[in-house]
């Protein structure tokens, strides 16, 4: 009986409650969100929060209206002297707009339109806001240069970023335009997340553009974080046809990194993309030479073993590059992974047989010899 009361309770709530039309909630979700833009420097302090979303004027001079409900609100404080405007709209869709100098009520004179101006721009620009509809505006107005020439004037990694984002996202750009942002955004942008961000998204724009190739992986090579560095080149790859051009820039790029279990973690999910070209193969294998960890050397050879019909010159490199391990147990653990695919030719048992040498450790080398006979691979 108790619960019957509650489901009529819950019924006659859900009738006498109003429904929520599609712009009523859109204004709901709008009031949720709460950007803040802040500058502290000393004795100058400089703050703009919007709640809900903004809607500048044309020339970024002041606003022009806010999500009903939300606000604007810009402060500074300098040399002593504190202002500070509001813009704010009411549910019932009246605006007002009010001036604070010293913290006394004070008309909007030419003064307080000089600083809001001012300090709008300033908030914009170097806080990223409405970066995606000012370059757009930028764009009609100057084009790409003009975007470029703004970015000039932007302290900060993150809208740098933001603004590059949405030169890539709106500029319709050619090669010869994409190489150029390529270079300001390598020359420009310090931090290694910005500059990761911003390249994954250029990457599937470099399609069909090989004359700015160069230019993104010089781009690339500024990133000093070997987890940024090889998560852009894993990506560069998923988006974009494996062109030669492309297959060598990203192994000459993975030779760079210095963490063996990044260098490691790229050469394993795009090796099957490098043994079919002679070239290709032999710059592979170097940069999996140039993995210091015999751990993640030998894991990146244990990877190829799964990759089907491996033709005896890979067969023959990865042996050459095992060779190479100083650690008796890893190379000993190859070759008893990769025993099967050598043994059964001549040739290749030989080769095979050589490395097994190789190793120093009487224990190591008996654990391979006694596998080898155990299958009768050996006689």
């Amino acid at each position: 009986m108790r619960k019957r009361t509650i489901a009529v309770l819950v019924m006659v709530l859900s009738i006498l409650l109003p429904v929520q039309s599609s712009a009523q909630q859109k204004q709901s979700d709008d009031l949720q969100n709460l950007s803040r833009w802040q500058m502290n420097d000393d004795d100058h302090k400089q703050l703009v929060e919007i709640r809900g979303r903004a809607e500048f004027t044309d020339d970024y001079k002041d606003i022009r209206d806010v999500t009903p409900g939300g606000y604007v609100k810009i402060e500074e404080e300098l040399d002593r002297q504190s202002r500070r405007y509001e813009v704010r709209r009411d549910l019932n869709g009246g605006i007002s707009r009010m001036y604070f100098l010293n913290g006394h009520g004070h008309s909007i004179d030419d003064d307080a339109r000089a600083w809001i101006a001012k300090i709008v721009l300033q908030a914009v620009r170097q806080g990223g806001i409405d970066a995606d509809k000012r370059v757009q505006t930028i764009l009609r107005q100057q084009g790409v240069q003009g975007v470029l020439n703004e970015i000039d004037q932007i302290k900060g990694d993150y809208a740098k970023r933001v603004y590059f984002e949405a030169l890539i996202k709106f500029g319709d750009l050619n090669g010869t335009a994409l190489q150029t942002t390529l270079q300001k955004a390598a020359a420009q942008i310090t931090s290694d997340y910005e500059q990761a961000e911003l390249l994954i998204g250029i990457a599937p724009t470099l399609t069909g553009k090989e004359t700015a190739m160069s230019s993104f992986f010089v781009a690339v090579a500024t990133i000093k974080s070997d987890y940024e560095h090889s998560r852009v080149l894993t990506t560069v790859l998923k988006t974009n046809p494996q062109s030669r051009e492309l297959l060598l820039q990203v192994a000459t790029s993975t030779k760079t990194i210095s963490s063996d279990y990044e260098k490691a973690n790229v050469l394993k999910q795009v090796a099957a993309m490098y043994l079919d070209d002679v070239a290709l193969r032999g710059v592979f294998f170097q940069t999996i030479d140039s993995i210091q960890s015999d751990y993640e050397h030998r894991g990146v050879l244990s990877e190829l073993i799964k990759k089907r019909n491996l033709n005896a010159e890979v067969l023959h490199r990865m042996l050459d590059s095992a060779a190479s391990l100083t650690s008796d147990y890893e190379k000993a653990s190859f070759l008893l992974e990769v025993s099967n695919s050598y043994t059964g030719d001549a040739r290749l048992k030989d080769a095979f047989l050589k490395v097994v040498e190789t190793i120093k450790s009487d224990y190591e080398r008996g654990r391979v010899l006694s596998a080898l006979l155990k299958n009768k691979q050996i006689g």
